[in-house]
């Protein structure tokens, strides 16, 4: 099978760079293939830039970006503002309406009750211009009856600490009931499954009209209406008497499956070709060159491309793997920025720096990735996957985001994308 562009993940940043080919290169051929879930399905349904700089927290995302080391990979995108606005648009017009502004940080709500700096919300998701909001807020704080990814506990204790008065009530009804009986169906996906008839979302609306304290200013319910669509979401909140918004909770979480479902849908119907729980296991070269991949399950059939794009993610998606030797890309040993004495890995204090999470792929300024100590011409890396994040600043899904658009303009004007003087050429790649 012969394609224009072959992306090699199928997460954030590989549907991301997906869809920007495919609205770019009309009538080309983009294929992405995917080993299975994704860090989508963990995702708290909001997006950062920059979230926290030299340990305090960003206001302005754009302005703390400029400031990020040398070594961090937003310094490899073009116009970081430019490319932020067309991320927002790309997300919406996939069905992914954003809340947010790209020079102020807002907040989001954690599962635990924390209010986290973010970038872009989900529409429908609780958000706040700051802590000061919750000071006098009557809060009304609902779980589903045995639902326990959900801790309303801590949440309430938190929002407390906030200055907020809570409340605490639990509804169910004759179908969560019965969801019940199995353990493994309370979470928030599956949850999400049941609830999908406008019939069944008016029954959950009634029980909790007849419980809801006098005096209530919100309602925050967990996530778990619409994997698919926000449909089920909006139509419990018109249903409710006052403001009515949601928190993600503990994975799976259904605002990220909703973003992984919709991306994937946008991409297809753009012409994309999306291959599910398929791995990719080697590669061919001709000279400094890659020039098709095999995957485990097409065996013998091989995917050529003209472009090639990794979007694997690091560690815990399988772009990176590590032994006793060292840190390594798995599947073409790409060149990697890690270090090969073990303790030099990570810090003894938890909540300091711990080194290994900045191990990736190294790149040129181009982010075509290095093997050999010379840049690959056709092989791109994007996402998690780059060397030089730090996971503390919260940059991560901006990353996989603009990294994305900025690997997809290359591709899609070969013109500009020539090798640098400064890219040292050989042809030592055939392994």
């Amino acid at each position: 099978m012969k394609f224009d562009t072959i992306i090699i993940g199928g997460g954030l940043s590989g549907l991301t760079c997906g869809i920007a080919l495919a609205k770019a290169k009309e009538g080309k051929n983009i294929a992405v293939v995917c080993a299975g879930q994704s860090s989508l399905h963990f995702s708290s349904g909001s997006f950062d830039l920059v979230g926290y700089q030299e340990g305090k927290e960003a206001g302005d995302p754009l302005e703390a970006l400029r400031q990020l080391p040398d070594s961090h990979p937003y310094h490899k995108v073009s116009d970081p503002e430019l490319l932020a606005g067309e991320a927002r648009k790309l997300l919406e017009e996939a069905g992914i309406k954003m809340m947010g502004d790209n020079h102020r940080n807002h907040y989001r709500l954690s599962p635990m009750g924390k209010l986290i700096p973010a970038w872009l919300t989900m529409d429908g998701l609780f958000t706040a211009d700051s802590a000061e909001e919750m000071q006098g807020k009557h809060i009304c704080l609902v779980n589903i009856t045995g639902f326990l990814d959900f801790p309303v506990l801590y949440i309430a204790e938190a929002l407390r600490g906030y200055g907020a008065e809570v409340s605490l009530c639990t509804v169910t009804t004759p179908l969560l009931e019965r969801t019940r009986q199995s353990p493994s169906e309370m979470r928030a996906t599956n949850i999400a499954s049941y609830l999908v008839d406008d019939e069944h979302v008016r029954e959950v609306a009634e029980r909790l009209n007849g419980m809801l304290p006098a005096g209530t200013d919100l309602l925050l319910l967990p996530a778990i209406l619409g994997v698919a669509n926000d449909h089920a979401a909006k139509l419990l909140q018109q249903l409710m008497p006052t403001t009515t918004r949601f928190v993600a909770t503990m994975p799976p979480s259904v605002p990220g499956t909703r973003v992984q479902t919709l991306l994937r849908q946008y991409f297809q119907r753009l012409g994309g070709t999306f291959l599910p729980n398929d791995t990719v296991v080697k590669g061919e070269w001709e000279g400094r060159r890659l020039v098709r991949v095999y995957t485990k399950n097409l065996a013998e059939t091989a995917l050529e491309a003209d472009n090639f794009v990794i979007a694997a993610g690091s560690f815990l998606g399988g772009g990176m793997a590590s032994n006793y030797d060292g840190a390594f890309e798995p599947i073409f040993h790409f060149d990697v920025e890690s270090s090969t004495k073990r303790p030099e890995w990570f810090a003894d204090n938890l909540f300091d720096r711990q080194p290994y999470q900045s191990y990736g792929v190294k790149t040129d300024s181009r982010l075509r990735v290095r093997k050999d100590n010379t840049p690959v011409d056709n092989v791109y890396a994007i996402g998690s996957i780059l060397c030089g994040n730090d996971p503390r600043m919260a940059t991560s899904t901006g990353i996989d985001l603009l990294t994305a658009l900025t690997v997809a303009s290359f591709i899609s004007s070969p013109a500009t994308s020539s090798v640098t003087s400064s890219d040292k050429i050989d042809n030592s790649y055939a392994r």
